[in-house]
């Protein structure tokens, strides 16, 4: 066989790889969003912390809100919102002000939770650039000073 048709027989199998391994990711078990009452937890954090500690909770509560008390949510509310910058991607910037769990693949890394906020199988973190959905990953994207980033839990969809 030549070269190019092994080149393109391993990129068939990567790419069925990858295929299989996202199924994979979207088919796990639902993870329940804090079932906590936000406030009281905020409140006893700032009466725990340091000033710069507390200065990050109050960026984090600009930007989200919580899980009614008593309530199991599967699926928050929750908006996060930032501007961009240059020379800086958008993963880099959430991650400056926010917990962010993220799950490496081959072809980039995937939000999967952000300040301890999972959504279940069928919803997941999406990213807004300028209002439109982002074609790109977070780490991928380099944002601009322009750019108004969003980050809201949506419902994965099947065509």
């Amino acid at each position: 066989m030549n070269n190019i048709g092994k080149k393109f027989e391993i990129f068939v199998v990567v790419a069925i790889i990858a295929l299989i391994g996202i199924v994979y990711a979207f088919k796990q078990k639902p993870v329940l969003a804090p079932t906590t009452n936000n406030q009281n937890t905020a409140q006893n954090e700032n009466n725990n912390s340091t000033p710069s500690d507390q200065n990050d909770q109050s960026r984090r509560d600009d930007t989200s809100v919580g899980t009614p008390t008593g309530k199991s949510a599967q699926v928050p509310s929750n908006v996060i919102s930032y501007k961009g910058q240059d020379g800086k991607n958008a993963l880099e910037l959430l991650q400056a002000t926010h917990r962010v769990d993220v799950k490496h693949y081959s072809f980039g890394d995937l939000v999967t939770g952000i300040d301890g906020i999972t959504p279940d199988a069928q919803h997941f973190w999406a990213m807004y650039v300028n209002g439109q959905f982002s074609q790109v990953g977070a780490s991928a994207y380099a944002t601009k000073s322009s750019d108004t980033i969003k980050w809201q839990i949506d419902t994965v969809t099947s065509n």
